[in-house]
């Protein structure tokens, strides 16, 4: 008896401390996002475009993942239609050679019905002959009702599967014209985030202004990380996460492109790049580098729409300026699973991706950890 209760209570023990752990990292989230409003120190003015910059940048998120949920919907649903006319197909031939075993069958019962079937056994005089004579007649009378029950079978899943082809082609109509008003949508938002850009680059001209904002957002950045360690160490271990060190120089990278700007490359006036920026095409599958938990998700000042992944042991990896993030906060992801899309978010000329790997919260150069 006991081990039936620990067989129930495990998973149920498991799933409420996964729930805990969800809970509080997204409370923790929440007072990141509180605090960084905080910390902004700039004119109403760059406030309020941040703020528009921000929320464009969330919609585009939101635009961009359901688009993707539907191609992957319509995707489904085409591979479904292909299946289901292939089996339409096959009913059809199978219908016809039914059809065609039938007809026999009643032609050979017509042309014996011709020489008529009562006169037949009054003329056999052998009660062996006579045997035989009924045997023929109710096997083939058997025969021809199991055709026809073949048939009928056959004419319903005909019909069935015709109803459900049609289902899943009205689906798929429906979808694509959803996905052609959300990518509509996209182009909008698109338009208005290039409109918040050129208004930002109207208030932050000169290169102190633009030194100013950048140490901003990186300072909220390594308080954000920071509060993010502590959180993870507070929490209850679920999985135990391996860490970095064993993977050194084998990881792939998250996104393919060129590296533009490198680990430790001057940035503006003293501040230097923590992590790379790498030049990819907007819409690119960013890959998580290894096994870990989603412990951020969300938009960040100067780096956009951000998701950072805790792997144990003190090491974290950071993937910023997407343009859709397909995790949330407490998930669980394996290595070289898509986490989100590249982007422009957070004030980006052209699509990019910032990557970061961290330890105890100090910065490494991925191009030693990266293969």
């Amino acid at each position: 008896m006991f081990f039936v209760v620990l067989a129930f209570f495990i998973p149920s023990a498991y799933a409420d401390k996964a729930a805990q752990t969800r809970q509080k990292l997204e409370q923790v989230q929440q007072q990141i996002l509180a605090t960084q409003t905080q910390l902004k120190k700039t004119s109403s003015d760059h406030q309020a475009i941040e703020k528009s910059l921000k929320d464009t940048d969330q919609a585009i998120g939101q635009v961009t993942k359901r688009l993707r949920q539907t191609e992957q919907k319509l995707t489904d649903i085409k591979q479904r239609i292909t299946a289901l006319e292939a089996q339409q197909k096959e009913l059809e031939q199978i219908k016809q050679q039914q059809l065609k075993m039938l007809t026999g069958q009643i032609k050979s019962a017509y042309q014996i019905g011709q020489h008529d079937y009562l006169k037949m056994m009054l003329n056999q005089n052998s009660p062996a002959k006579l045997e035989r004579v009924l045997t023929y007649y109710q096997y083939l009378n058997k025969a021809r009702i199991k055709e026809v029950e073949k048939l009928k079978l056959t004419v319903v899943a005909l019909e069935k599967n015709k109803q459900v082809l049609t289902e899943a082609q009205l689906e798929f109509a429906k979808l694509l014209d959803t996905q052609k008003n959300k990518q509509t949508e996209l182009v909008k938002l698109k338009q208005a985030q290039k409109q918040n850009l050129a208004q930002l680059a109207n208030i932050i001209k000169t290169d102190q202004q633009q030194l100013a904002a950048l140490k901003q957002d990186e300072s909220a950045l390594s308080q954000a990380l920071k509060a993010l360690a502590e959180a993870v160490e507070a929490l209850p271990k679920q999985t135990n996460f391996s860490g970095l060190g064993q993977v050194k120089g084998r990881l792939l990278w998250p996104t393919k492109g060129r590296v533009r700007d490198y680990f430790g490359k001057r940035k503006s006036g003293e501040l230097r790049w923590k992590g790379v920026v790498i030049n990819a095409s907007a819409g690119q599958v960013v890959n998580n580098i290894y096994a870990g938990q989603v412990i951020f998700s969300d938009w960040l000042n100067g780096y956009g729409l951000v998701l950072v992944v805790e792997h144990g042991d003190g090491y974290m990896s950071l993937y910023g300026h997407n343009q859709a993030l397909l995790k949330d906060v407490g998930d669980t992801v394996h290595a070289g699973e898509p986490i989100a899309l590249v982007g422009q978010s957070g004030g980006q000329a052209t699509p990019n991706l910032y990557f970061e790997i961290r330890y105890q919260g100090k910065p490494l150069d991925p191009t030693k950890w990266c293969h």
